[in-house]
């Protein structure tokens, strides 16, 4: 993230380069499968830093549109595979419903995608999780805008870990489920990031997080996250019991 400029300008602008790579990507000039300008080209017809573009990118890739090959490029995915994100964004469910229930949903996946990425990240995987990671820490959250963004950041932390666990199946399936974690986020960030010590604590199990997944430690990657979503449902159970529905036998109090 661009230090020195406030979250409201950066978030309108990524918001702008968002919408820019859409309509190139709509323009009939590339095709499914075709690879866009290089990082600097992009910037440079969109007049935006590196950095705002990257957070369009991942953005756009969490989405499925597009596609980041390390060392290659960027590429335009088929946009005929929006069966799954459609489906799981048109959910109807309860506020308290939607929290219990896609926690879950994450615990299941995100786990042992986190070992899995431990094995398997690449440097590439350790730059852009430092990257995201740097700007989640730098956000302010004193605003609701800012509480978003805050939320958002974090959730491409989430979304980018699986990622690198390298498995194409995972990775589409990963795309719906950031969806719901940006959704999620927006409705409890607000709440939890005015818990004192909250905030912290969660920015330090994401670095513990990464580091485990620097050193290839599988078994630590998955325990630290598995246990900053049982402390998330936990945290929100007991402050605000109306927000989580109580869900018989949840996954996290299964024991082995």
């Amino acid at each position: 993230m661009e230090k020195n400029m406030p979250a409201g300008k950066n978030g309108s602008k990524k918001k702008m380069t968002i919408e820019g790579l859409r309509e190139l990507i709509l323009s009939g000039s590339y095709g499914e499968g075709d690879k866009l300008p290089s990082e600097r080209e992009l910037t440079q017809m969109l007049n935006v830093s590196r950095n705002v573009l990257r957070e369009a990118v991942i953005s756009l890739s969490a989405e499925g549109m597009l596609e980041v090959r390390d060392r290659q490029g960027i590429f335009i995915k088929s946009l005929q595979e929006y069966g799954m994100m459609d489906a799981i964004q048109s959910l109807n469910l309860l506020p308290a419903d939607f929290i219990a229930y896609q926690l879950e949903v994450r615990t299941i996946i995100s786990v042992p995608a986190a070992r899995l990425a431990a094995q398997r990240r690449t440097d590439e995987d350790l730059r852009k999780l430092r990257d995201c990671y740097d700007s989640f820490v730098s956000c302010p959250y004193g605003t609701a805008e800012e509480q978003v963004q805050s939320g958002k950041w974090e959730a491409l932390l989430h979304h980018l870990t699986t990622e690198a666990a390298h498995n194409p199946v995972l990775s589409r399936v990963n795309e719906s489920i950031n969806t719901l974690v940006e959704k999620n986020n927006a409705i409890i960030h607000p709440r939890l990031l005015h818990e004192e010590g909250w905030m912290l604590h969660i920015q330090r199990q994401h670095a513990d997080i990464i580091s485990a997944i620097e050193e290839k430690n599988s078994k630590m990657a998955g325990e630290i996250l598995q246990l900053h979503m049982i402390e998330s449902a936990q945290m929100m159970s007991e402050k605000y019991p109306s927000f989580v529905a109580k869900i018989p036998s949840p996954y996290w109090s299964l024991q082995d």
